[in-house]
């Protein structure tokens, strides 16, 4: 029996990206703007998508992006990372004057991570940190991918991300309840 549904599955997935549906790409991530995260230095982002209606003049799927990010707060010896997961839905036009160019529209959450460790001296005293936090907002997605050959495209993004459960203490100003990313990437259609 599990060799049967093994094999479904196989099959299923094999359906899938025989049919150009599903794309992974890898960009570099590049936060941007006046915000919170603007400080970071952007490592990775990757991402998957799946396009589950292709009609005549445009697309509809789903997609999921994680990027990782870093900051290194020299002065006092504190080094934080940041992971980002940004699952979406999205719409993507299919233009008939230039085929090769493909805009698209996202929306959808994004849940970060930050992980905070270090040890440093204030002046005043010396601090042990290890802390972890958790934000989390909706994402409004901007894309543009430009096909090189029928598998193979170079992309270019722009996300803006609406934080909503900023910490305790933390002021509610748009430079702690937003935080924006550029990604240049490429990407491979199945």
């Amino acid at each position: 029996m599990k060799k049967i549904i093994s094999s479904l599955l196989l099959f299923s997935a094999l359906q899938a990206f025989s049919q150009e549906k599903t794309s992974i790409e890898l960009n570099y991530p590049i936060p941007s703007g006046d915000n919170f995260i603007s400080n970071y230095d952007g490592l990775v982002d990757v991402g998957i998508k799946y396009r589950f209606s292709d009609k005549e003049n445009f697309a509809f799927g789903v997609s999921l992006n994680a990027n990782y990010l870093t900051y290194d707060e020299p002065d006092i010896g504190f080094k934080t990372k940041n992971y980002n997961f940004q699952p979406r839905i999205f719409g993507e036009l299919k233009l008939k004057g230039i085929p090769r160019l493909h805009p698209a529209l996202g929306l959808g959450y994004t849940f970060m991570q930050f992980s905070t460790t270090g040890n440093g001296n204030t002046g005043e005293e010396i601090i042990s940190f290890n802390e972890s936090e958790s934000l989390s907002g909706f994402n409004f997605n901007v894309s543009f991918s430009f096909d090189f050959t029928k598998k193979m495209f170079a992309q270019v993004q722009y996300d803006a991300i609406k934080v909503s459960n900023t910490p305790e203490g933390v002021p509610d100003t748009k430079y702690n309840t937003t935080a924006n990313f550029i990604k240049l990437g490429v990407g491979y259609r199945f």
